[in-house]
């Protein structure tokens, strides 16, 4: 989205400040069966040194139309090897957990590029 369309989409809607309800999440046994969470984070779209919030799914849909703020969604590991696997020719079957939450990280960085101080544990939930 062009600089002028998020100028005029702001100009359109009312602004109006919603409630942020932060979230932990719990993951549940069937989490850990599929070895996944998702995760929701929301920052101020204009100040990228502004506080990240993570909230519900069901919140984050408030946040979703709102120009004023970033919304991305995280896959979040929480089950697997502790130590990136390989086969007998030295290729990669399987990355860490704390790999694939590094790389889900970097993969939004760009839109909120301060969440890796928000989550320094890469193995929180890990079980």
């Amino acid at each position: 989205m062009s600089i002028v369309d998020r100028y005029k989409q702001l100009v359109k809607s009312p602004i109006r400040e919603e409630i942020i309800k932060t979230h932990i999440p719990t993951p549940s046994e069937s989490d850990y069966d599929r070895g996944f969470i998702k995760r929701y984070f929301i920052q101020k779209t204009n100040d990228k040194g502004s506080p990240i919030f993570e909230v519900s799914q069901s919140n984050i849909s408030k946040f979703k139309q709102n120009p004023l703020y970033t919304t991305i969604e995280l896959k979040w590991r929480i089950k697997g090897p502790t130590q990136t696997q390989y086969n007998d020719i030295g290729e990669i079957t399987d990355k860490s957990v704390s790999e694939s939450n590094r790389i889900a990280i970097k993969l939004v960085s760009d839109q909120i590029p301060n969440l890796k101080l928000y989550l320094p544990n890469l193995l929180q939930f890990y079980k």
